[in-house]
């Protein structure tokens, strides 16, 4: 089966060979690197043995073996060897020379007998790619067509992934920028000095993710979703609902040239809250929860105190679904989701308008429809994410910015190509 960025195919069967190869254009000058990483559900490896490459062509128990080829290079899975602690497997390549991923004539992944890739190389600069991922699904494996672009070298990728390079230093070149714009973390780092600058701390890390997924010059509408059943109680009582909104409202601030946010709740019935900026978002959170008489198990006044998504997503889709920008809207829920079908329909129908869903999962359980998001195929382009978070006290900042960024570049370049936006 041939794919397209963005798209997935089950595997079948337990050993895979899987083939990277590419052929080089008329101008290019350099050599091609191929590597995979074994990770962790926190996009990191857990140690530099799980850094598979020339130089360390065998993962420690033999589950992933790689050689080199003349076009490429070749990698053995033995997928019952893999530990359980292993989530994913990044297959990546990167150019050492001074060419860019541009200047391939050609550039394919195919797992043997079952899927293969050729990734769009037209207009490309980056040195790297993360061409596509192994991941496991509901106790199955899974290959997920990527083409991610990566500005830096081999150093750069590993130290990305959390492979220690310290002996091998490399320089890692700044993103290519237009002239006429400054630097994304200069802009956004005084911004956040004169707005709010407890959360300083934060330019660097959605500056870096930013540029990583070329996304640092995109303007977007921002929205925030918030699950106010009576679920939810402690990850309002630790404060990681304030935290993760000051974390969106940030990179809403880096969107979004007036830095607006619009922000809704709900529980059995939903509301749309007053716009968050950098300028109130401090207290944000307390302020709507103390903004009138709350029930019983209520976090949020009037709004009931279990889950109902398809009305809020509807209110939703109905707000932006004649929007000029991409809208990316962040989706926080502790689970508990039942009403699969209408979801479904309110996702299925709003892939025909430039809206994008990133849900996340917020210390819960029982997802549902949310973690089948890659089978949902009956729609006309692939507009949604999810991802969990166990603990979000134990989520780095970088790794957060990571997981909501991704899969949203690959869809705006899907929604261009058939029109959602422009």
């Amino acid at each position: 089966m041939e794919l397209i960025s963005g798209q997935n195919i089950s595997l079948n069967g337990s050993e895979l060979v899987i083939d990277m190869c590419y052929q080089p254009g008329v101008n290019f000058a350099g050599e091609v690197d191929t590597s995979a990483f074994l990770l962790t559900n926190q996009d990191k490896v857990r140690s530099d043995s799980d850094f598979i490459f020339y130089n360390q062509p065998e993962s420690t128990n033999g589950a992933v073996v790689y050689s080199k080829t003349p076009t490429g290079g070749r990698y053995v899975l033995s997928t019952a060897k893999v530990e359980s602690t292993v989530d994913k497997i990044a297959l990546t390549m990167v150019v050492d020379g001074s060419s860019t991923v541009g200047h391939l004539a050609s550039l394919s992944l195919k797992v043997d007998g079952q899927a293969s890739f050729n990734v769009p190389l037209d207009n490309r600069s980056e040195k790297a790619l993360i061409v596509g991922q192994i991941y496991r699904h509901n106790g199955a494996w899974k290959f997920k067509a990527l083409g991610m672009g990566f500005n830096g070298g081999l150093a750069a990728l590993a130290t990305n992934y959390g492979v220690d390079v310290d002996d091998e230093p490399a320089p890692t070149p700044p993103p290519i920028l237009e002239a006429s714009k400054p630097p994304a973390g200069v802009s956004l780092e005084k911004k956040l000095q004169e707005q709010a600058p407890h959360l300083i701390s934060l330019a660097k890390p959605v500056s870096i993710s930013l540029a990583k997924h070329k996304l640092e010059h995109v303007k977007a509408k921002v929205a925030f979703v918030l699950d106010a059943s009576g679920s939810m109680t402690q990850q309002f009582k630790q404060g990681n609902v304030q935290a993760v909104l000051e974390r969106i409202t940030v990179l809403a601030t880096q969107f979004d040239d007036d830095g607006q946010m619009e922000v809704w709740g709900f529980g059995e019935r939903h509301k749309k809250y007053p716009d968050v900026s950098l300028s109130n978002i401090k207290g944000y959170i307390s302020g709507i929860q103390n903004s009138g008489k709350r029930g019983l198990f209520e976090l949020l006044p009037t709004l009931g105190g279990v889950n109902n998504e398809p009305p809020v997503m509807a209110d939703v889709i109905k707000h932006f679904k004649n929007s000029l920008e991409p809208v990316f809207v962040v989706f926080i829920t502790d689970g508990g989701i039942t009403k699969a079908r209408a979801i479904k329909d309110a996702i299925r129908e709003s892939a025909n308008y430039p809206i994008f869903w990133k849900f996340v999962g917020l210390g819960g359980h029982n997802y549902g429809i949310l973690e089948e998001l890659d089978d949902f195929t009956d729609r006309l382009l692939d507009n949604t994410d999810f991802f969990p978070i166990d603990n979000f006290k134990t989520v780095s900042d970088n790794v957060l910015y990571d997981k909501l960024l991704m899969e949203f570049s690959d869809w705006l370049v899907d929604a261009k190509r058939k029109s959602i936006i422009r």
